[in-house]
């Protein structure tokens, strides 16, 4: 099971979450409460494990913007809360080469938990067939969204409705929002996921973490038989 600890701001985090057997490290570059900058992750960057994966999160769909971050920062990938822009995919693609087995490119679709969990389900399944089929991502993060929060919401999105979406399609699958070391099992159980990600539900304060929970969490995540 592949674990993404996100919305770091720090190195003591960022070392412990490594340290526990996190496979990837995320940092935020949207407005938000745990926005950081390029110039305050290099320093962090430098100092994780070569095998850990330093993840960019952006909403915005400028690829210099975001190119200039990844090479200032330190980062080997970007996560891309944005709309699905083949072009963009096609050129970080182009950017970062093979992945190698890495997450380098990860495309965000959102399951809107303020709208018909069935009309999710179908709206979400052409999204992934369409996505599957051009394959510039390398993985596909499905995360909970309301119409005025675009991630980060805490809120569970409806796994039994989303569980055969998840399996309808061979890609690697990331499940995100309102995760939590008490459910993280149950989630990994229902949607049988390539990949989990957590932020706030490792946290004390936005982007401090709570070191028992990233414990938990991660133990958790890892032990679970899909």
């Amino acid at each position: 099971m592949w674990v993404k600890i996100c919305g770091n701001t720090s190195l003591d985090d960022c070392l412990l979450a490594a340290e526990l057997g996190a496979d990837a490290i995320g940092f935020v570059f949207a407005a938000g409460k745990r926005t950081v900058t390029a110039a305050q992750v290099a320093p962090i960057t430098e100092q994780l494990p070569h095998q850990v994966e330093k993840i960019g999160v952006f909403t915005s769909g400028n690829l210099a913007e975001m190119l200039d971050v990844v090479q200032e920062a330190g980062l080997t990938g970007v996560q891309v809360h944005s709309a699905p822009d083949y072009r963009l995919l096609e050129q970080l693609r182009a950017y970062f080469g093979d992945a190698g087995g890495r997450c380098s490119v990860i495309q965000v679709l959102p399951w809107y938990v303020d709208a018909p969990a069935v009309l999710q389900a179908d709206v979400l399944r052409r999204q992934l067939e369409e996505l599957a089929r051009d394959g510039s991502a390398d993985a596909l993060l499905i995360d909970s969204r309301t119409q005025s929060a675009a991630g980060g919401t805490g809120m569970t999105f409806d796994w039994n409705a989303a569980r055969e979406v998840f399996a309808a399609v061979d890609y690697r699958m990331i499940a995100a929002g309102g995760l939590t070391p008490e459910n993280v099992s149950v989630a990994i159980e229902t949607l049988r996921p390539w990949g989990v990600d957590i932020s706030s539900g490792v946290e004390v304060s936005p982007g401090k973490k709570e070191p028992a929970k990233l414990e938990a969490f991660l133990r958790r995540a890892k032990e679970t038989v899909q």
